[in-house]
C-alpha cells in the first residue's frame, strides 16, 4: 500500500487528496501543522486509511475561530459493514475555545483512534456520528476540551484507557462522554474522567452498555442516565467504578434494568444513587457497593424515588450524613431492601414512605438489626 509523507506534499489535506483507491498510510512527521480550514476526506469502500504521526511531537493546530472542526473523515455512506478500515494514531490535536470539534468521523466502521492527544478545543475532542460499528478509541488524552467524546448510532464501540480533564483557568466544560439513544453494546472500561464542570457521562435513552472499572472524580454528576423523547434508558451495567464527589449516579425519567454493583462511591454529598421521575420504571439491582464519606464534603445515600421493583441488597454505608442511607417513595414500591450494613449514622436511615409492597429485612443500622420500617 502507498505511504505518503504529508510534509513532502504540502500538508495533510494534500496528502489525503493523494490517497489511492486502495488506500494507504498518511504519515505526519514531527512538527507543527497549522490548519485554518477544515481538512476533509471522503473515503470509498476499499480505500483504507492509516493516519499516523509521532505522538506529542506531531501537532495539528486548528486556528479557525468560526466553530469549524479540524479534521473530518467520512466513511462509506449508508453502509454498516463495508470493506473499509480507518486507523488514526499518535497525533496531537490542539484547538482554541472558538474552534469546533477536533476529530469528526462520519460512518466510522472498523475504526480505531489510538494514542492521540486533544487539547483546548471549543467543541468535542472526538465526534462519532451518523452510523458505524466496530469502533475503538483507546489510550487517548483529552484536556480542556468543551466536550470529550460524543457517539451517535454507533454499535460495538469500545472506549478504553481514556483520560479526560479540565484545566485550571480553562473553559467551562460540558459532559465528557455522550452516548445517544441509538448506540448499542458500548463498553466504557478502564478510563479516567476527572474534574469536569457538569456530567462525566450522559446516557441519553441509550441501551445495552457496560460501564466498568472507571475512575470518575470531581463532577457535579458522575453518570446521568435519562430517557429521550421516545425511549427509556435500559439494560446498563455500572460496575466496579470509583466515583467521587457530587451526585455519583443519577437516573432521571424512564430507566429500566440497571445493574449498579461493586462500585466505590465516596464524598458524593448529593447522593450515591438518585432516581427521579421514574414514570413507573425500575427493576434495578443495586448491590455490593461501598458508599462512604472519605475526607471531604460528606456522603449521601440511595434514593429510589417513585421507581418500582428494585433490589437494594448487600451495600455498605459509612457516615451517610447528607441524607438517609436508603429512601423509597412517595410512589413506586415493591422493593427489596435487605442485608445492608449502615454504620456511623445518625437519625432514621431507612425511610420508606408511600411506597407499598416493600420488603425491608436483615439490615444493620449501627449494629442494630432492622427488619421493618422503624
Amino acid at each position: 500500500m502507498a505511504r505518503i509523507d504529508a510534509s513532502e506534499v504540502g500538508g495533510l489535506q494534500a496528502a489525503l487528496d493523494l490517497l489511492p483507491e486502495t488506500g494507504g498510510t498518511v504519515y505526519l512527521p514531527a512538527g507543527k501543522y497549522v490548519i485554518t480550514e477544515t481538512v476533509e476526506k471522503r473515503l470509498a469502500e476499499g480505500q483504507h486509511l492509516f493516519l499516523v504521526g509521532e505522538g506529542r511531537a506531531t501537532v495539528l493546530v486548528n486556528e479557525n475561530r468560526d466553530g469549524a472542526p479540524l479534521l473530518r473523515l467520512v466513511g462509506a455512506v449508508g453502509q454498516w459493514w463495508p470493506d473499509l478500515k480507518i486507523t488514526i494514531r499518535d497525533l496531537t490535536f490542539v484547538g482554541n475555545y472558538d474552534s469546533g470539534d477536533a476529530l469528526v468521523i462520519d460512518h466510522p466502521n472498523d475504526t480505531m483512534v489510538d494514542g492521540c492527544f486533544f487539547y483546548g478545543h471549543g467543541g468535542h475532542a472526538l465526534y462519532l456520528k451518523t452510523q458505524g460499528t466496530n469502533v475503538t478509541c483507546r489510550d487517548c488524552w483529552m484536556r480542556d476540551c468543551k466536550r470529550g467524546v460524543r457517539a451517535e448510532n454507533i454499535h460495538h464501540l469500545t472506549l478504553h484507557g481514556l483520560q479526560t480533564r479540565s484545566r485550571d483557568g480553562g473553559q467551562v466544560q460540558a459532559e465528557h462522554l455522550f452516548l445517544d439513544r441509538n448506540c448499542r453494546e458500548v463498553r466504557v472500561v478502564n478510563n479516567h474522567f476527572a474534574y469536569g464542570h457538569a456530567e462525566a457521562i450522559i446516557l441519553d435513552g441509550a441501551a445495552q452498555h457496560a460501564i466498568v472499572g472507571n475512575t470518575i472524580e470531581g463532577f457535579q454528576v458522575g453518570i446521568l442516565a435519562r430517557n429521550d423523547r421516545e425511549r427509556d434508558c435500559r439494560d446498563i451495567t455500572l460496575g466496579s467504578n470509583y466515583i467521587h464527589y457530587g451526585c455519583a449516579i443519577h437516573l432521571e425519567g424512564a430507566c429500566n434494568g440497571f445493574v449498579i454493583s461493586d462500585n466505590i462511591i465516596t464524598d458524593a454529598h448529593a447522593g450515591a444513587v438518585i432516581i427521579e421521575r421514574a414514570q413507573e420504571s425500575g427493576a434495578h439491582a443495586i448491590t455490593g457497593n461501598v458508599i462512604r464519606k472519605s475526607v471531604y464534603q460528606g456522603q449521601g445515600g440511595i434514593a429510589l424515588g417513585d421507581s418500582r421493583g428494585c433490589s437494594v441488597v448487600g451495600n455498605v454505608f459509612e457516615e451517610a450524613h447528607t441524607m438517609p442511607a436508603i429512601t423509597a417513595g412517595p410512589g413506586g414500591g415493591e422493593h427489596v431492601i435487605a442485608s445492608n450494613n449502615i454504620t456511623r449514622a445518625e437519625g432514621e436511615q431507612i425511610v420508606v414512605k408511600d411506597a407499598p409492597g416493600c420488603l425491608v429485612s436483615g439490615n444493620l443500622v449501627n449494629g442494630k438489626r432492622v427488619d421493618q420500617i422503624p
